[in-house]
């Protein structure tokens, strides 16, 4: 899943919490590897972990009596094993979530849910994207009616949402070329000619600044100026896409900078989308060239200036 995907299902995220009147006090934020709630080395959201009653050699839940965090996944494989009751929100925007214990609330933007035959599920499970697969034998106790209606896919990777995102970057490329083609060539020049600076400065601030502005989100006050920062660290990977369809509209046999940066934005779009395709170097390959983007545009000061590299005396 590319930044262009994850950053702004994070702000739904948000959103959703704030209109839930829910207050967890930390959220994690699974991207990638395999996790098991309630175990081992698991991701700790609250999970507590089913223990046999004395007597009859039953088992009953241990629940718990308020909600104290949030599990988000990205991206990667979690599951709530069958002996594990999860009271936490848990959504999912990328990635599987596997359920065989019991769970609150579900909510699917994308990625794939599925829930087995001793799955229970205490509150909600709503499906605004990606897939559900329920087993027979699964406990819903309240299901949205969108549950298996839309495909497994993000929003951004439907037919006419692709076009459209194309067409976006495709346009502010065009815009920004026509006004001040000097902005793009200059952080361009940070790409092609500092790419390692350019990529660590980009995976430094942009993991730190997600991380930072996703805290951010649990304090009320903050919340308004994490909303702010993200979508801000969104426009920012948007600008740097810009920036890579000026340089490929360098390259074209066009004459006007502005028609060849909007060819080169959609054409860098597409390609983004064809190498996320590829298994495992695909997806490095997207976060190099985002993390090398976003540290040319921080670097450059959004193009307002050259990166002159610091000179070592010697």
């Amino acid at each position: 899943m590319s930044a262009t995907d994850i950053i702004p299902l994070l702000l739904v995220v948000l959103l959703l919490l704030a209109g839930s009147g829910a207050e967890p006090e930390t959220m994690e934020v699974v991207f990638e590897g395999n996790h098991t709630l309630g175990g081992n080395g698991s991701v700790d959201v609250g999970a507590t972990t089913r223990g046999a009653s004395s007597g009859n050699g039953s088992s009953g839940a241990s629940v718990g009596s308020t909600d104290t965090s949030a599990l988000v996944v990205g991206g990667g494989s979690v599951t709530v094993p069958a002996d594990t009751n999860v009271t936490a929100p848990l959504f999912v925007v990328g990635g599987d979530l596997r359920i065989e214990g019991q769970v609150g609330d579900v909510r699917v933007l994308a990625g794939n849910v599925t829930l087995t035959d001793s799955a229970a599920v205490a509150g909600e499970l709503e499906v605004l994207g990606g897939q559900a697969s329920i087993a027979d034998g699964t406990i819903v106790a309240r299901q949205s009616d969108l549950v298996g209606q839309l495909q497994d896919q993000s929003p951004t990777r439907s037919p006419a949402g692709f076009l459209f995102q194309v067409g976006a970057l495709a346009l502010v490329g065009g815009l920004v070329a026509r006004r001040n083609p000097t902005l793009l060539a200059n952080v361009g020049d940070s790409v092609t000619n500092h790419a390692a600076v350019s990529g660590v400065v980009g995976s430094i601030a942009g993991l730190a600044l997600l991380v930072l502005f996703v805290y951010m989100a649990f304090t009320l006050v903050l919340l308004p100026l994490s909303v702010v920062g993200l979508a801000v660290e969104f426009g920012i990977v948007v600008y740097s896409y810009a920036v890579y369809g000026y340089l490929i509209g360098r390259r074209l046999p066009v004459e006007r900078v502005d028609l060849a940066s909007a060819a080169g934005a959609g054409l860098f779009v597409v390609g983004l989308e064809l190498l996320g395709r590829v298994p495992l170097l695909g997806a490095v390959s997207q976060g190099v060239l985002v993390a090398v983007g976003f540290g040319a545009v921080l670097i450059t000061y959004f193009g307002l200036k050259e990166f002159e590299p610091a000179e070592i005396p010697g």
